[in-house]
């Protein structure tokens, strides 16, 4: 079950609060997708804290201090917990239900923790441990900037910082692949063996708390009317570098009922279903489409040629002016069941 303060979180980016929580700090800027401020923590000189523009949180590369806006508001703006809770509240217009000051220390720690831990796996990929990672990766036929967009890692092995929310060591190298919930905070970490193919490939490296029904980069597509919904995670990062069409990954389970309504309460309402080829998958895309019938909204389905596994092989053999097209001749969903199934 997703965390209530995700949904006040994503309310809030969706307006760019970070100009009324943060826009009278001394040096305050937009930067890049995000801004920048002299920090209130220390005694700055020039614009040191970093406000994030897909997450609500901040760091200062002169002091290190961190956190997300409850912190910011209890340790910056002296209010109390509750009160910085109500704050948030009233403006995102809506109720965290009984949030708790444990829950929030508690998801921040978690949330901080695998951040540190990512920093390190994205830095292990580009050194000389994480060559057959970054080979695999070029083998798949991404490019540099594809992969570094992506913000993948490589898992170089048991990690001491992370030992209490690790699931199993994989015992090989693999691709690390950042979880976030649907106000962009990094809530878990998967991996993506390079020595196996199929469904069987990703694992989860850590606990998925919170992150059961948030689909793969929910956090990106906040608010699109349209969405194309995919398999594999890698797949997902593909199509969301492409930038031609928001993107969200449902994982080798298929589409589950809490999946879709997390997806509709982020306001999406056509989902494109671009799940693949094969019986496992054109089982799934017959469910998907039921599901999304069943709760009233409109479903597609892009056809995929029988050629290709999936529409990241599809891209990969293909062209971009290719997936243009594709994307032009989906199929309604009650005619592809009539036609398909």
């Amino acid at each position: 079950m997703a965390s209530p303060i995700a949904s006040v979180y994503a309310k809030l980016l969706d307006r760019e609060y970070q100009r009324e929580i943060f826009g009278d700090l001394p040096g305050f800027v937009r930067k890049g997708l995000g801004y920048i401020a002299r920090c209130p923590f220390h005694d700055d000189v020039m614009p040191t804290m970093v406000i994030y523009g897909e997450r609500p949180e901040y760091f200062c590369f002169a002091c290190s201090t961190r956190g997300d806006w409850i912190r910011y508001l209890t340790e910056g703006r002296g209010k109390t917990f509750h009160e910085a809770l109500a704050v948030l509240e009233r403006a995102a217009g809506c109720e965290t239900s009984g949030y708790t000051e444990d829950q929030w220390e508690h998801e921040l720690s978690r949330c901080q923790t695998l951040e540190t831990s990512m920093s390190t796996y994205v830095a292990t990929l580009w050194s000389k441990p994480g060559e057959d990672v970054l080979h695999y990766l070029y083998d798949r036929g991404y490019a540099t900037g594809e992969v570094k967009g992506m913000a993948l890692g490589c898992f170089p092995g048991q990690d001491e910082t992370l030992k209490e929310l690790l699931v199993d060591d994989p015992g090989g190298p693999g691709v690390v692949i950042p979880y976030r919930d649907g106000s962009g905070r990094l809530m878990g970490l998967m991996f993506r063996d390079i020595g196996s193919r199929g469904p069987e490939s990703y694992a989860p490296l850590t606990t998925l708390e919170g992150l059961t029904d948030v689909p793969f980069l929910l956090y990106r597509s906040r608010g699109q009317h349209d969405v194309i919904l995919v398999e594999g995670l890698l797949d997902s990062l593909l199509l969301d570098q492409l930038r031609l069409k928001p993107v969200m990954g449902i994982g080798a389970g298929g589409l589950s009922e809490g999946m879709l309504r997390t997806a509709t309460d982020s306001g999406s309402r056509h989902f494109i279903l671009a799940l693949g080829n094969g019986d496992r998958r054109r089982s799934h895309t017959i469910s998907a489409i039921k599901l999304a019938i069943d709760a009233g909204l409109a479903v597609s389905v892009l056809p995929i040629s029988p050629r290709y596994k999936d529409i990241d092989e599809f891209i990969r053999q293909t062209c971009l002016d290719h997936y243009r097209a594709l994307l032009k001749k989906a199929i309604p969903g009650r005619e592809w069941l009539a036609a398909y199934a």
